[in-house]
């Protein structure tokens, strides 16, 4: 994702002329960076080359917010939750959840818990697809995917013990 050198009102307006300020305010309060606009120069906030001048989880929560303003058929994601905080991947994965009630969305993630709930999985392997199916299903088979899922989440569930 890549946001312009340019005012926060003009990154919209790349992905849609005629969005409204209210349109933006909406998809901004749907990531929760409304009030962190707002009191940082609100829409004539110019962000930085490659959003220097924001966090990471800021800057997807944008990308994301921008995406919404578009209004497209086919949305496509891919590592959207890579390198944020815990926080922002929350935000970001709620509102996939919500679009994809709507629209359809491609998800792309090594990150596996964030696509549990997928209509449909494709796992690859090598380059090519080597499961496909519904994450219980993937589970049920105990091949690659499931073995991939269970690691991820007894290391993810160690982090979290050795933190609390």
């Amino acid at each position: 994702t890549y946001i312009f050198n340019l005012s926060v009102r003009d990154n919209f307006l790349l992905v849609n002329p005629g969005v409204t300020d209210d349109e933006i305010y909406a998809s901004l309060k749907k990531v929760n960076l409304y009030e962190f606009i707002n009191d940082n120069g609100g829409l004539e906030k110019v962000i930085e080359e490659d959003a220097a001048n924001i966090s990471g989880g800021e800057k997807q929560r944008l990308a994301l917010a921008i995406n919404l303003a578009a209004d497209k058929k086919i949305y496509v994601f891919d590592e959207v939750t890579s390198n944020i905080d815990i926080e922002s991947e929350k935000i970001i994965m709620n509102n996939i959840s919500s679009l994809a009630e709507e629209k359809t969305v491609i998800v792309i993630s090594h990150r596996l818990e964030n696509i549990v709930g997928a209509d449909n999985i494709y796992y690859l392997e090598k380059g090519r697809v080597a499961e496909h199916g519904k994450h219980e299903e993937l589970l049920a088979n105990g091949s690659g995917y499931a073995e991939l899922y269970y690691t991820q989440r007894t290391l993810e569930t160690g982090y979290r013990e050795v933190r609390a």
